[in-house]
């Protein structure tokens, strides 16, 4: 790996321009990246899971 390359490798997703461009400006107004936005809500989707049925979060039962 060349010392410019990222740790990370590059992903593509399909969002709406509405909501890319909000995500912008709430992550920039708040020191953050859309990829760290992104990153964050991963780890949360993973560890907590998420409803189907519902599209809502959904607690682990051990509440962690």
């Amino acid at each position: 790996m060349s010392p410019n390359q990222p740790k990370t490798p590059s992903r593509n997703v399909r969002v709406p321009d509405d909501l890319w461009t909000a995500a912008q400006a709430k992550a920039k107004s708040e020191g953050l990246t859309v990829s760290a936005v992104i990153v964050a809500a991963l780890q949360d989707y993973v560890a907590a899971g998420w409803s189907e049925a519902s599209g809502e979060r959904v607690e682990p039962a051990d509440g962690a």
